[in-house]
């Protein structure tokens, strides 16, 4: 066999390691989706949002439509947009929650990235809790994000947190809670959920945090739903 003719034993071998490679990575993709049971579990996250009452603490919410893009991102198992606002005083809030069917469409999507990627500036953070009178505090990051149209401009706090599949510890105020279940498959296929209670930067204090204590109060029966992980329990990983 001549020099020109004689091949590399790599040549022959990259196009079916690559083969091998894309099938592995696709049957993990499977995998990580669709855990045994998972269609109960994802049934009763779903239940659990649309429960999130449209009156609290006199504040009555209107539905607002999902943004294409965002359904095209995250694939949502469930996302609910929500604007409360009080009939006497004026004030409002909003809420969003949206569940990812698989933890990882969740990652890369949370304030400090998508918000400055919609043109808002990200001016400050700070690490807090939220006190419920029952279940323990949830921990959040406080975002105070900006932004301007060249005649007007816009400030909004908001508070984030998100609920993974773990029944030891479901809440986390950051995407580190994303890690913690990232990390087998069938916690990975359960998803994750995150919150954020909006509300206008120029509300008083008092009253933003009575409206964040009063959803968070609401937030228990998704805990429940999310951290109840009956779909993977006993799974290898």
């Amino acid at each position: 066999m001549s020099s020109r003719e004689r091949k590399p034993i790599s040549v022959f071998l990259a196009a079916p390691l690559t083969a091998i490679v894309l099938a592995a990575m696709a049957v993990y993709s499977i995998m990580s989706i669709r855990p045994a049971g998972s269609e109960a579990y994802f049934r009763d996250v779903r239940q659990a949002i649309e429960a999130l009452p449209d009156n609290i603490e006199g504040y009555r919410g209107v539905e607002r439509p999902a943004l294409a893009a965002a359904v095209e991102l995250l694939r949502p198992n469930k996302l609910l947009q929500r604007r409360y606002e009080h009939p006497l005083t004026g004030a409002a809030f909003s809420v969003l929650v949206v569940h990812c069917g698989d933890v990882r469409d969740m990652m890369g999507h949370y304030p400090p990235i998508c918000y400055p990627s919609a043109g808002w500036t990200m001016d400050e953070a700070s690490e807090d809790s939220i006190p419920r009178s029952d279940g323990g505090p949830i921990p959040i990051t406080r975002y105070r994000v900006t932004r301007s149209d060249g005649t007007a401009s816009l400030a909004k706090v908001i508070a984030n947190t998100f609920i993974v599949p773990r029944a030891d510890s479901p809440l986390g105020r950051d995407d580190r809670a994303l890690d913690t279940v990232n990390r087998t498959r069938w916690s990975s296929g359960l998803g994750a959920a995150q919150v954020q209670i909006i509300t206008d930067a120029q509300l008083d204090g008092s009253t933003r945090e009575q409206i964040e204590r009063a959803v968070a109060e609401e937030l228990q029966g998704l805990i429940d739903a999310i951290a109840r992980t009956r779909a993977g329990e006993g799974e290898s990983t």
